[in-house]
């Protein structure tokens, strides 16, 4: 699976998907500059994703983040 699959989901309104990746996104949505910049610092290609989707509606397909 890949970030895209996860983003897809959110946006479309199914709230069934309850995995960590999907979850962490939800915050990302929520968080503000400072907890979205931390949050980079461990995720970079989920907030990538969840920024670019805010800044321009693209979904990116982006692998997990791997620590």
């Amino acid at each position: 699976m890949s970030l895209k699959i996860d983003l897809d989901n959110i946006v479309n309104g199914k709230n069934d998907a309850t995995n960590f990746s999907t979850q962490l996104m939800r915050i990302v949505f929520k968080a503000d500059v400072i907890n979205k910049a931390k949050l980079h610092s461990a995720y970079p290609n989920l907030v990538r994703t969840v920024q670019q989707y805010q800044e321009t509606g693209e979904i990116l397909d982006l692998p997990y983040d791997t620590i």
